[in-house]
């Protein structure tokens, strides 16, 4: 079975707008309203992937009791824990005519560490050996910013697979648990690694470097460019198809939730990351906070390209530790 955790879900709320015009009024074209996060993106897209999921996490107020209805509307099983508060509501405003996006996103409610310890005995329960959990975004205020290590640590201890897709002082903290994969983007890598090594490949190495500290699969994701991968079995690079498209809301989700498909279903890396590119491909199809649409998904991915990367044993054992 498939978890997904998030700690600090949302709202998503989505305006499209032909222009946005700062300092005026904007009139809406269309909008819609979604139940967000990182893990509850996930079980959104594998949903529409034909795969179930469990969805676990916080749920403050009457916006988190939306979020839960909104999740089991859609025939997602949740168990979330509700603690006061208010579940944080996101924004994404979507400028046709410039073709950008600009999110604004609340920090979410404060939580006390007792809930977060209730929540983690909560997910011990649902957890069984063979099991995956994905865990995803941002840590509420009131918790511990190595609160995800923990998670990593309890769930390796029962023989469950971490998928770790968080950034910033979460992401280092956790990152020496040894989640089974993780899919930072370039700017993530980065701030992990202080700087990309100065190479002829810096991505590679970048993620030969994690890989190193204990990571089974290593994606680094760069957008419409791509991605690469670095596991024990080996290193890719995928190419998407080229789109005329540039919605980035929940492309990294669905890439997370169709490489999760393919593996937790005893599939290869390589399957996996082709997958899981076209996923992300798919989502960059739709308007704004929607997930992927399974027919786009079986129509791109034929036109994602996946090869393998030299390199030669002597270089990853070389990989220069990451002091986390």
């Amino acid at each position: 079975m498939i978890h997904t955790l998030t700690l600090n879900p949302a709202i998503d709320q989505m305006v499209l707008l032909e222009e946005f015009l700062p300092g005026d009024a904007n009139r809406i074209m269309e909008s819609r309203t979604d139940p967000g996060g990182k893990g509850i993106n996930v079980s959104r897209a594998l949903q529409e992937l034909g795969c179930e999921s469990v969805a676990l996490g916080f749920a403050a107020g009457t916006r988190g009791r939306f979020v839960e209805a909104a999740l089991k509307e859609r025939g997602i099983y949740t168990d979330f824990m509700r603690i006061p508060g208010k579940t944080r509501t996101n924004i994404t405003i979507i400028d046709q005519k410039h073709n950008t996006t600009t999110t604004l996103n609340e920090p979410g409610p404060h939580t006390d560490p007792h809930h977060m310890a209730n929540l983690t005995r909560r997910l011990h329960k649902h957890l069984s050996a063979g099991d995956w959990l994905v865990i995803g975004g941002s840590v509420p205020p009131g918790l511990s910013t190595d609160v995800y290590g923990g998670i990593i640590q309890m769930a390796n201890e029962m023989g469950v697979r971490c998928v770790l897709d968080t950034e910033g002082p979460p992401f280092r903290s956790a990152i020496g648990a040894r989640p089974y994969m993780v899919k930072p983007n370039q700017a993530e890598v980065e701030r992990l690694l202080g700087h990309l090594p100065k190479s002829k490949d810096p991505m590679l190495d970048a993620a030969d470097r994690i890989h190193a500290l204990g990571v089974e699969i290593v994606v680094l994701s760069q957008g419409a460019r791509g991605a690469i991968m670095v596991t024990s079995q080996g290193a890719w690079r995928a190419y998407p198809p080229a789109l005329a498209a540039s919605n980035t809301v929940g492309t990294g989700d669905a890439m997370v939730a169709g490489m999760v498909q393919v593996l937790s279903h005893g599939g290869s890396p390589e399957e996996a990351l082709r997958l899981g590119s076209a996923a992300g491909a798919a989502a960059a199809l739709t308007v704004g906070t929607q997930p992927c649409r399974p027919a786009d998904v079986v129509r791109l991915l034929p036109r994602v390209q996946v090869h393998p990367v030299p390199r030669t044993p002597a270089k990853h054992r070389a990989a220069e530790p990451v002091g986390v």
